[in-house]
């Protein structure tokens, strides 16, 4: 075996086997890198050296010297703890758009980056609902495109479509090619989300990510614009688009840590009494603010502005309508 390829086999096998709690003695190193090789020959004054050249060139080695027995040796230092990489796993493991083989794949990489024995307590975490796993591969491809489409400031094209009542994906607009300039790229409610410029309106959109397709980067450039996305986000209700006014809603007091989860301790809140406190907030205006506003029931009044309270109004009177038919019927 030459040096170099010694070398680099003593780092690898420190790298993989060892770790806080398997550590190895130099005649069970010496045994580890003899597997396959004929008359192999390591003295330990050459271990030493080696130990230290890793040493110099930054690869911690741990020495454990020990009253009567051989001194033991470990690397430990890892780029990601192994908590770190246990939230990665689980990250991967309820990502919506991967799809199971490409979940494992990321998954046995993760692996990697820790050694052989820490990797198995990488079992994931969470269990995976297997129903709701993308079944889509371009969607890795879509994300590079955009991601360099907006460093550059270039328009991307693309189609747009949903599934039918049949499972099957529908393009909108009889396969429309949509041009538009892409602003920013977020992760809302489990889905990757595009947000946009539309052309010609120059109205600001979004569209999720893995309904998207034929994304292309165009070679026209757009001019850069400041775009707040916290500011886009804050006004959106289940990524629903609409125009932006200020609302306030009247909630119960039980209901105010939903409050700081949606919108943070620096929400806009006025304490009304004992019982009751007053949220003000900007928000775009639409099916998905109502809905949200309907979701706390009687513990959420909104008081501001009348076409709020009018739309909150009119679905009530629809869900009225729809239960009152099926218990007549």
């Amino acid at each position: 075996m030459e040096n170099r390829e010694r070398f680099y086999k003593l780092m690898k096998l420190l790298e993989s086997k060892t770790d806080i709690d398997n550590e190895f003695t130099f005649d069970e190193i010496k045994k580890r890198l003899a597997v396959g090789e004929e008359d192999f020959s390591y003295s330990k004054n050459t271990f030493l050296k080696d130990i230290t050249v890793l040493e110099e060139v930054g690869f911690d080695v741990i020495e454990n010297p020990s009253d009567g027995k051989a001194t033991t040796y470990s690397h430990q230092e890892r780029l990601f703890e192994l908590h770190e990489l246990r939230l990665l796993v689980d990250a991967v493991t309820a990502s919506r758009f991967l799809n199971k083989q490409e979940t494992q794949k990321i998954i046995d990489k993760l692996k990697k980056l820790t050694s052989d024995n820490e990797a198995k307590k990488l079992h994931n975490g969470i269990i995976p609902d297997t129903a709701i796993k993308s079944e889509s591969n371009r969607i890795h491809f879509s994300i590079d495109q955009l991601h360099q489409a907006i460093s550059e400031k270039k328009l991307i094209s693309f189609q747009y479509g949903r599934y039918n009542i049949k499972k099957k994906f529908e393009l909108s607009h009889g396969g429309k090619e949509y041009m538009v300039k892409p602003l920013a790229v977020i992760w809302s409610n489990d889905y990757y989300y595009l947000i946009t410029r539309s052309l010609p309106e120059d109205q600001l959109r979004h569209f999720r990510v893995d309904r998207m397709r034929k994304v292309k980067k165009t070679e026209e450039k757009f001019q850069d614009e400041r775009f707040d996305v916290d500011e886009y986000l804050r006004t959106v209700f289940n990524m629903f688009a609409g125009e932006p006014d200020y609302v306030k809603i009247k909630f119960k007091r039980g209901l105010l840590n939903v409050v700081f989860d949606r919108f943070g301790l620096k929400a806009a809140i006025q304490q009304v009494d004992e019982e009751h406190f007053i949220l003000t907030t900007k928000a775009a205006i639409s099916d998905g603010l109502i809905t949200w506003i309907l979701t706390w029931g009687k513990d959420a009044q909104v008081i501001s502005p009348p076409s709020v309270i009018e739309r909150v109004q009119a679905q009530i009177l629809e869900m009225s309508k729809l239960y009152s038919m099926d218990l007549q019927q």
